[in-house]
């Protein structure tokens, strides 16, 4: 099937009549062409409330709202029908919108917390009843919540619930942390294809290292946030293409999608919304195969965050 040519001659049947509302952050009013199977995950994506819940004062970017029933009108868009809310920086450590969010979302959703040590065990088993599955270390950011000594211990306190640890961190770090990343006892889960820099890509050392703790068979890569390191744009994101391709071609039973809604670094580098439903159209290009896609959006996604 050639999605090339679907995908420059989208036509009329494409357009979503039944959702012709604009939808906060985000573009275009048609579905995506690449079949989206049933029970498809989006593994992430963020939820701002600032209205209920006020961002944090150490918040610079005040991301706009980017509420529940935005991300269903976006679920509707693309046919997800599963979703995982990521805690965004926005908030720091306090979750109470990340998981009031997934308490009126229900059984679909999943979440990933952000957490520091002082966290209680009773706290991270009543988040785990709610579906909290991982926790997330923003190691790129000045709000960093845990130091490089403190991963190995939360990583060992959470591996007890079956959480994994979720690195929004540069490819150089990876590369200094590699030691660190080998001796953790839970998985770990590098979202935006590893935020590994363009044009260097697959060059880069920290894809070796990735690769070798995917060996190793403690991690995984989420294939999402395509502009994040990407040189050449939209709508090809051709550089990043190739890094995702190459991930598709080394494991793609360790790879999960995620929409990254509400591109929170688009509105920071004051860019335009993506199309979300071009976004998804990716995946035609970066895993051809529909076993292998269904994989991506249902399969992996089920093991990861245990969906029954």
């Amino acid at each position: 099937m050639n999605y090339a040519i679907q995908l420059e001659n989208r036509s009329a049947k494409a357009i979503c009549h039944d959702n012709e509302q604009e939808i906060a952050c985000s573009t275009g009013k048609q579905k995506p062409v690449v079949k989206v199977p049933m029970l498809a995950c989006d593994c992430h994506h963020h939820i701002y409330d600032p209205a209920q819940f006020p961002y944090s004062p150490d918040d610079k970017r005040k991301q706009p709202p980017s509420t529940v029933s935005s991300y269903r009108l976006l679920q509707k868009r693309l046919g997800i029908s599963r979703n995982v809310i990521v805690q965004p920086s926005a908030y720091g450590t306090d979750n109470s919108c990340t998981l009031a969010a997934l308490q009126e979302m229900g059984p679909s959703a999943r979440a990933i917390v952000v957490v520091d040590e002082s966290v209680s065990d009773a706290e991270l088993r009543n988040m785990h009843d709610l579906g909290v599955r991982g926790i997330r270390l923003n190691l790129a950011s000045e709000q960093k919540v845990i130091k490089p000594d403190g991963i190995e211990r939360l990583s060992a306190r959470i591996h007890e619930l079956g959480w994994h640890v979720q690195f929004w961190t540069m490819a150089d770090d990876i590369v200094d942390m590699e030691e660190i990343l080998k001796r953790m006892t839970s998985p770990m889960v590098f979202d935006h294809l590893g935020h590994l820099p363009q044009p260097s890509g697959v060059n880069h050392p920290a894809f070796k290292v990735i690769c070798n703790l995917i060996e190793k068979g403690s991690a995984w890569v989420k294939l999402s946030g395509p502009y994040h390191d990407s040189e050449v744009g939209a709508p090809s994101y051709s550089d990043s293409t190739k890094l995702a391709q190459a991930y598709v071609k080394f494991a793609p039973e360790r790879l999960v999608w995620g929409s990254d809604w509400p591109h929170p670094i688009m509105y920071s580098k004051k860019k335009e919304w993506p199309d979300d439903a071009q976004l998804l159209d990716l995946l035609a290009q970066w895993a051809p195969d529909d076993a292998i896609r269904e994989k991506i959006l249902v399969d992996n996604p089920a093991i990861l965050y245990g969906y029954r």
